[in-house]
């Protein structure tokens, strides 16, 4: 089987795998609509991700099934890197899974506060207050080494980091008002996407 190949077949496993995830755990832990205590006011951002997420998802599809049609954007990457980026996102997947498993059924599928939610502070929330945001980062990132081309992998990027800063600006302030100075305390000692240097 020829490399390139490969890398495109491993490609399309990341995105099912992703998807597949996150069906999982949306049937699996999802809340209904009624548990909501507060969710997130809609703004521009996340209508900017959604339309970066066209392109994107195109792009893969084009790249995955015909990749002649996106070589006008590949990069020369070593086959090393490229095997990184699969090693990348591994453990991007393997950090998702290890913040899920510490939130339970704290979890949900959209910013918003739930009735008898709990502060999590345990397992990757222990450094990091965001590490779901954090997968999505590094899984996304690693598109740009697997697939080798720019358009593919920058597309991701964009609109993963665009939702997520959207997402933690939400989420934040509705942690605030639900947990105060509880939350304030634990927010000093962590960072948003990585821990801090110094706690």
């Amino acid at each position: 089987m020829e490399t390139e190949l490969i890398f495109r077949i491993l490609l399309l496993v990341l995105f099912v795998g992703f998807i597949a995830h996150r069906g999982y755990y949306t049937r699996k832990m999802g809340r209904p609509d009624e548990d909501t205590v507060k969710a997130r006011e809609e703004k521009s951002t996340p209508l900017i991700a959604n339309l970066l997420s066209l392109p994107a998802f195109i792009g893969t599809v084009i790249y995955i099934f015909y990749p002649p049609w996106m070589a006008w954007a590949t990069l020369p990457l070593p086959a090393g890197l490229r095997w990184a980026g699969v090693g990348l996102a591994l453990l991007g997947f393997l950090l998702l899974q290890w913040a899920h498993a510490a939130l339970g059924r704290n979890w949900s599928d959209t910013p918003r506060l739930l009735k008898e939610q709990s502060l999590v502070t345990g397992g990757p929330y222990r450094w990091v207050r965001h590490p779901i945001y954090t997968s999505f980062l590094i899984i996304m990132s690693a598109t740009l080494f697997i697939s080798a081309n720019w358009f593919i992998g920058l597309t991701w990027i964009g609109m993963t980091f665009l939702e997520v800063m959207s997402r933690i600006n939400s989420e934040e302030g509705m942690m605030l008002e639900q947990f105060g100075d509880a939350y304030r305390v634990y927010s000093l000692g962590t960072g948003r996407l990585l821990p801090r240097l110094k706690r």
